[in-house]
């Protein structure tokens, strides 16, 4: 059960999208929602004649002091309205990224929520990658809300893009609570490895099995084709409530050079995605 659930709420500009996608797992999972706003900390680099980029980090810490009360409250009012049990927390990153913060306190939680960050979106304060710092250093199921999404998080249909990686292992795994509420769950493998038709007349039967003991509706299906494997992956979750999938199963940076799947879903997504690493 998600008992627990960290929201970042630094992300302003989707600040409805992110609360509304909190308290619907939360009304489901009965979870205690701890609300996360962090102030990033001052840093002063050395500049040229001395001025110039002190004076812009310290512009950005303000910003966020200014909006902690607007946010707080915001926060305690989507509490009250859905008659959770909130916690309100700010604090003072140790260092100029927020995700810092995000990691430590997230640690805890059964599942952290933020809302999705591109280099079009990205705030003043707030790292770029965001999304991918806390996924592989947190150790937690992260459910990541695209900003442009208003719509309530109701998962009917569920997605679970499998590879027989550890990463997705994890994330199909750490999804449980919330597929066990979903109608149907598909199991989708993009052209699946010669090891894993082996093992499996129809790659990820032995998850679809393992899932159905946890009373999920699952079905399996495999999709070859010669598009890139995060492209199909999001193509096929368009008409699903929830996309699953491991994350970084390799480094950063090769997914961001070389446009991994991870690194490819968080640029495109248009749908919440649960992903795990």
């Amino acid at each position: 059960m998600l008992k627990t659930i960290l929201v970042s709420l630094n992300n302003l500009d989707f600040l409805d999208s992110t609360l509304a996608a909190a308290g619907a797992v939360a009304q489901r999972h009965n979870s205690h929602v701890i609300g996360l706003y962090v102030i990033p900390s001052v840093i002063i680099y050395s500049a040229p004649y001395g001025y110039g980029s002190g004076i812009q980090y310290v512009d950005r810490t303000n910003f966020f002091k200014s909006r902690a009360s607007e946010v707080e409250q915001k926060f305690q009012d989507f509490v009250r309205k859905n008659n959770l049990n909130g916690e309100w927390r700010q604090v003072n990153s140790e260092g100029y990224f927020i995700s810092h913060a995000i990691v430590e306190h997230g640690r805890e939680a059964d599942m952290i929520l933020i809302s999705n960050l591109t280099r079009n979106t990205v705030q003043e304060g707030v790292d770029v990658e965001l999304c991918a710092r806390v996924l592989q250093e947190s150790g937690r199921p992260v459910l990541v809300i695209p900003g442009t999404d208003t719509k309530d998080f109701r998962v009917k249909q569920a997605v679970i893009g499998w590879d027989g990686s550890r990463e997705a292992a994890r994330a199909a795994f750490d999804a449980i609570p919330i597929l066990q509420l979903a109608d149907q769950t598909n199991i989708v493998c993009i052209n699946p490895r010669k090891e894993m038709e082996i093992r499996d007349e129809l790659p990820g039967t032995e998850l679809a099995a393992a899932l159905n003991r946890h009373d999920i509706s699952v079905s399996t299906e495999v999709i070859k084709t010669r598009k890139r494997v995060g492209s199909a992956l999001l193509e096929r979750a368009e008409s699903a409530d929830l996309l699953v999938i491991g994350a970084y199963g390799h480094s950063r940076l090769r997914e961001n050079i070389l446009g991994g799947v991870t690194a490819r879903t968080l640029k495109k997504m248009t749908g919440p995605v649960l992903m795990s690493n």
